[in-house]
């Protein structure tokens, strides 16, 4: 289970005193979500939301964001662009598009209507943008090249983070309020199979597979099937995850913030790469060759690349710091028959 929105709104000072003197004396707090004698640290145990907030440097927990005061816009570049980056921010309730083009690209438009504290972000293989808004349980999608949505979901959704979109348009939402995951046929506003399962990140493969990452593993459930089977995968703790047209499965390790590509029924590793930071987001590019990762170094939120799959370091992307967590690339790798 991990740390809710109302709780982490409403526990937040207290998660903060307790951070603090956790840290004067030495101490640590174990991470709501794994059990208490899983690990002596943050790290090596399932980081919640609220952790994450917590442990970034400067920026804290974050309280729900009042609306947005920009209006939207977009460019022309912005449906063209087949390679740009969406970026969103919790706390300003925006998504922000930039080209991909060299580091610190173009700033192509701005999404801010229909937002309340977004968490995930996909981009399908049409161009449109999905949304989950953990501020009001919604999700939310636009047109390539729209700032308003064509699409609003709010049946079926309590505190949704997780968010994917297969190459049919059906949409894939987890719920950590409900421990739910809810799917939604294209185009459809009431869930279609609902799954108990407590994740907050989700994938598809090529054969619409869907993969939660229900720590401590990585769980696969067949297309219209309400029951999943763990994949034994050898993990520390699994957040943010993506599967390549192979089929190996890309997972971030949140227990020592490294990236694991994991190929078909293997349970270990083929490869690992350290990222550093506080990462968070993953996207990988439809072509399978660059991963974006969305990360926290210091007091500032980067967006890094990493090529796929024989890099080895991530490399700056976007340092403007307009962002956040939420990061998607057009189109995200959308796979499918």
């Amino acid at each position: 289970m991990s740390t809710f929105p109302t709780a982490r709104r409403t526990a937040a000072g207290a998660f903060l005193i307790a951070l603090m003197m956790a840290g004067c004396s030495g101490n640590s707090i174990a991470p709501t979500g794994s059990s208490a004698g899983a690990g002596n640290s943050v790290a090596g145990q399932r980081r919640s939301l609220s952790q994450y907030r917590a442990l970034s440097n400067g920026q804290g927990i974050r309280l729900e964001a009042s609306p947005a005061l920009i209006r939207g816009w977009m460019s022309p570049e912005a449906k063209t662009d087949s390679n740009a980056i969406y970026w969103g921010n919790y706390d300003t309730n925006t998504i922000t598009i930039y080209s991909s083009k060299g580091v610190n690209g173009k700033e192509l438009g701005q999404i801010t209507t229909g937002l309340s504290n977004p968490e995930r972000l996909f981009v399908d293989k049409n161009g449109s943008v999905y949304a989950t808004n953990i501020g009001n349980n919604t999700v939310t999608a636009y047109k390539a090249g729209a700032t308003t949505p064509f699409l609003t979901i709010s049946t079926g959704i309590d505190g949704p983070t997780g968010l994917t979109v297969d190459a049919a348009g059906t949409v894939y939402v987890a719920n950590v309020n409900t421990d739910t995951i809810t799917e939604y046929p294209k185009g459809k506003t009431a869930p279609s199979i609902t799954i108990d399962a407590s994740a907050e990140y989700l994938a598809t493969d090529a054969n619409d597979n869907l993969y939660a990452a229900e720590y401590p593993n990585v769980e696969e459930y067949a297309k219209g099937s309400s029951s999943g089977t763990s994949l034994g995968l050898s993990i520390g703790s699994p957040g943010a995850l993506e599967v390549d047209g192979k089929g190996t499965i890309i997972v971030l390790d949140e227990s020592n913030d490294d990236l694991d590509y994991f190929p078909v029924g293997k349970t270990l590793p083929s490869k690992q790469v350290a990222l550093g930071g506080f990462p968070f987001g993953i996207a990988l590019s439809k072509n399978n060759k660059q991963i974006y990762i969305s990360n926290s170094e210091g007091s500032n939120f980067l967006v890094q690349t990493l090529r796929y799959p024989n890099g080895t370091a991530p490399k700056t992307k976007l340092s403007t710091n307009v962002g956040g967590w939420p990061i998607s690339v057009n189109p995200n790798n959308v796979l499918g028959k």
